[in-house]
């Protein structure tokens, strides 16, 4: 399990280093969840643009899951880098996770002011935060393993660009993550569907674990971490029987 540990982290660290190079893209990266909730707090009020804040992490934890797909695709195709880590006998969930962690440590000054904001403009506990990160975490796991069966089965380099972003908006900006589910409350059928889709579930129980949603009732917080336990474990799943790890 060390081994593994270690491995994923070797693989995110070598992965991050043209990112850690240029500091301008870590500005660029950080601004790409946050810039929503320039123009919440701008235009809404203050509640809205806390809610916003939290949205802003989860989907920050949600990007660097789908977006390992590129390195994915890159080591792959381009620099067969993947070679040479299945000659070395890496394991596929390390390289998979190492690839995400890269993407993870250049977006974590974001994570963290966010949470810094947060702390600041409300009462949090300890375990509020734990439990946010928890949720967040989970959610990325899941997305992780849809990045890597994207990056690895598809074989243009347009398609391992563009499809991750198309998801970004289908599962970021579109759904109640920077705005709450009650905006749907007059269009039953747009709030069921938002229900269907994982950012929801991790962004619903990141504000009631930060005390934003204080009334959500219990059956929801057990649905919310069943339905995100479930959507990890079925991704695993995919992306073990669709990405070829050795190309037959």
């Amino acid at each position: 399990m060390k081994a593994r540990i270690r491995e994923a982290l070797y693989i995110g660290l070598f992965d991050a280093l043209p990112l850690l190079r240029d500091p301008m893209l870590l500005v660029v990266i950080s601004l790409f969840a946050f810039l929503p909730v320039i123009f919440i707090f701008v235009f809404a009020d203050q509640k809205s643009a806390v809610q916003s804040l939290i949205g802003a992490i989860v989907l920050t934890f949600s990007f660097t899951g789908l977006f390992a797909s590129q390195s994915v695709y890159f080591n792959k195709q381009w620099f067969r880098f993947q070679d040479m880590f299945v000659a070395s006998k890496v394991s596929p969930a390390s390289y998979a996770l190492g690839l995400s962690v890269s993407g993870l440590v250049v977006a974590l000054p974001s994570v963290v002011v966010a949470m810094i904001l947060l702390v600041l403009s409300g009462p949090a506990t300890v375990v509020g935060i734990v439990l946010v990160i928890a949720t967040s975490s989970l959610l990325w796991i899941g997305l992780v393993f849809v990045g890597f069966a994207i990056g690895a089965t598809t074989k243009n380099a347009r398609r391992a660009n563009s499809i991750p972003q198309v998801l970004s908006i289908a599962l970021g900006f579109l759904p109640p993550v920077y705005y709450p589910l009650d905006r749907l409350a007059a269009y039953p059928i747009a709030q069921a569907f938002a229900m269907l889709i994982p950012t929801t579930h991790a962004a619903q129980l990141a504000k009631y674990y930060f005390g934003i949603l204080p009334g959500l009732p219990t059956w929801q917080v057990w649905v919310g971490w069943a339905y995100l336990l479930g959507f990890a474990a079925a991704m695993g799943v995919f992306a073990s029987r669709r990405a070829h790890w050795v190309d037959p």
